[in-house]
Formats: structure tokens, C-alpha cells, sequence
């Protein structure tokens, strides 16, 4: 079994797949092109695949671009160091590819059959189902991700406790005791 068949599901409300014929020597960069090729999207944005389990969540992930090396001067992951098989070794394992960090473009990639032939110089685009959407067509939230601003103060804090209560909302008090100035002047009339 040199051979393994993906199929691949753009995450979209609408139902759309792409089936990948690939060798399982192929390194995972090959697989990132062909999924973009089989698409239509454009190369130019970051990615990453992460190996799944079978609730689609992520594991062990293999970027793109190559990260250098550890302390001991092993070379990090890529998708150019790893081959397909690696990630991938019997039928219904599971990666998701993520590609454009901007856009957040989520593929769910799963192994739907493992064959003997001949291995294709690209990944073969086995079969497609559906219309895929323009890769520009996702909005761009550069706000997505971050936490809201914290609410306006809106009185002394509480914590439950009578005794820590009163602790801290002392400092506000003192704050207010005492008169108040609104310029030198009158601090200098205050003084004498």
C-alpha cells in the first residue's frame, strides 16, 4: 500500500470535498499544494497540518515554514522534512490543515483508503464535490482572538469577604478626606 486517498472538506456551510491521491512518501508540502491546487488557491500564506483524532481535535503539528532547530541542533518539523505517512497510516486517521492565519481557512483531511499503483508525480485530484468559494472571500477579523476591554470601574471591589472588603476600600476613602485644591495658590493660602 503506497498509496493513500484523502479526502479533503473545506469547512464551509455549504457541503464541498476534493478526494487527493498521494504516496505516502510524498513530503506533507506536496499534499499542501495539492489541496490549494485542488481548491484553487493561491501559495503564498502561511500553513500548518496538525494530526487529529476523531473528534477533529489538534495534535501534533507540522508548519510550513521551516523553524530551525532545538538546543541539540535537531531540525524542527516542517512540511518538507515530514512525509505523508508519518501523519497518516491507516484508513479514517485524520490531520486538519489550516491555511492563511488571517483568513483561517480549515480543511479536514482524512484517509479514506489506502491503494497499490503507481505513485502520481503530484497529488491526483481523485474526485471533486461542490463549488469551493474564493479564497479572498473569508473577511479578515484581525480582532478576532482578543479578549474585550475590561468594563469601566463601577464602584468598590467585592470580594464577599466583610473584613477584606473594608481593607481595600480603605485606600478610597483616604483619598477623598481632606480638602481639595484646584490650584497652587490656594494650597499656598491653605498652609498659612
Amino acid at each position: 500500500m503506497n498509496l493513500i486517498r484523502f479526502r479533503v472538506i473545506i469547512d464551509i456551510e455549504e457541503d464541498v470535498f476534493r478526494d487527493i491521491l498521494i504516496g505516502k512518501s510524498a513530503p506533507l508540502e506536496d499534499l499542501h499544494r495539492g489541496i490549494l491546487a485542488a481548491f484553487d488557491f493561491g501559495e503564498g500564506e502561511m500553513a500548518s497540518f496538525f494530526k487529529s483524532d476523531e473528534d477533529w481535535g489538534r495534535g501534533r503539528e507540522v508548519p510550513l515554514m521551516d523553524m530551525g532547530t532545538d538546543d541539540a541542533g535537531n531540525p524542527y518539523p516542517s512540511m518538507r522534512s515530514v512525509e505523508v505517512g508519518e501523519m497518516v497510516a491507516a484508513d479514517n486517521d485524520r490531520m486538519v490543515y489550516v491555511y492563511d492565519f488571517l483568513r483561517m481557512w480549515c480543511f479536514y483531511v482524512e484517509v479514506v483508503g489506502m491503494e497499490d499503483g503507481d505513485v502520481p508525480e503530484y497529488p491526483l485530484l481523485a474526485e471533486e464535490f461542490g463549488k469551493a468559494p474564493d479564497q479572498f472571500s473569508k473577511e479578515v477579523d484581525l480582532m478576532e482572538g482578543i479578549e474585550e476591554p475590561a468594563p469601566e470601574d463601577d464602584g468598590p471591589l467585592r470580594t464577599g469577604d466583610p473584613e477584606l472588603d473594608a481593607y481595600l476600600n480603605e485606600g478610597e476613602e483616604d483619598e477623598d478626606d481632606g480638602p481639595s485644591f484646584t490650584s497652587l495658590d490656594d494650597l499656598d493660602e491653605a498652609a498659612y
